[in-house]
């Protein structure tokens, strides 16, 4: 009887993270009012932009820009975009959210990076359909070296998700090292893999460079937004936490003073 009482609490706080949910009722509210923000703000710029500025000098700057790369295109840099491209294609991003979301959850065992993730890259796509349709803006005036989607042009949507995960990662691996070279290494995939995505959109005449620019914004605002609803569910997780619920999982920066718990192996803070 002494064995048991003395090892079932010990069982309930190794598994406490487990029932440490993040998106919690704090957490929904803030993502509800922070995509409707983002569409409502992405969809009037579109608009404006449109109604504007599209018919005039900026818009045929726009449009020059797009058939200024269509005239240099080579069969070399065709193939090289096309790669370029698919760094944030959707069966790219969905293996690698997935991917990345089971190695976080096993490897620190908590929710929190791989929802990060998950929503980021998801709240992104869902303003970027939304606002794309809204605006309706058509592709540039050349050819499209890939499939045209039935979305418009504004904003980018691969731009965006590759801003979303890339740098959504550098956020996690920020919040769990402050090793000098990872967070180097992972910063600088952060910022060229959007740009070489962003670029190669381009290129291949799916979007404007003000459509790229817009994609791009949209996941740098999508990953404050979601920071933001974790902030407020980790922070009701701390509120309302028990003995049973371990230090890791009440923060989502563990490199601050506040993360007292060690971390697993393999993580160098």
């Amino acid at each position: 009887m002494t064995t048991t009482l003395d090892t079932a609490p010990t069982a309930r706080r190794h598994d406490g993270w487990v029932r440490a949910w993040p998106l919690n009722k704090p957490a929904w509210r803030v993502l509800a009012a922070g995509g409707v923000l983002m569409l409502v703000v992405w969809s009037a710029v579109g608009l404006l932009y449109m109604q504007f500025l599209d018919d005039g000098v900026v818009g045929d700057a726009d449009r020059e820009v797009s058939r200024w790369l269509a005239e240099r295109r080579t069969p070399t840099w065709n193939t090289w975009t096309e790669y370029g491209s698919m760094l944030s294609d959707t069966l790219v991003k969905v293996g690698l959210v997935a991917a990345a979301g089971v190695a976080m959850v096993l490897v620190w065992r908590r929710w929190h990076d791989g929802v990060f993730l998950a929503v980021t890259v998801s709240l992104e796509a869902a303003v970027f359909v939304l606002a794309s349709f809204i605006v309706d803006r058509d592709r540039p005036p050349v050819e499209q070296l890939d499939a045209i989607p039935p979305s418009g042009s504004f904003p980018s949507g691969h731009s965006g998700a590759a801003v979303a995960f890339y740098a959504g990662l550098f956020v996690v691996v920020c919040w769990h090292t402050r090793n000098r070279l990872v967070r180097g290494v992972v910063g600088v995939v952060a910022v060229a893999v959007p740009l070489i995505v962003g670029a190669s959109r381009a290129y291949r005449g799916m979007h404007h460079p003000i459509d790229v620019v817009a994609g791009l914004l949209l996941g740098v605002a999508t990953i404050l937004v979601v920071r933001a609803a974790l902030v407020a569910g980790v922070d009701e997780i701390d509120r309302r936490a028990t003995d049973e619920v371990p230090e890791r999982v009440r923060h989502l920066d563990l490199t601050t003073p506040h993360a007292a718990e060690v971390q697993p192996e393999g993580v160098q803070r």
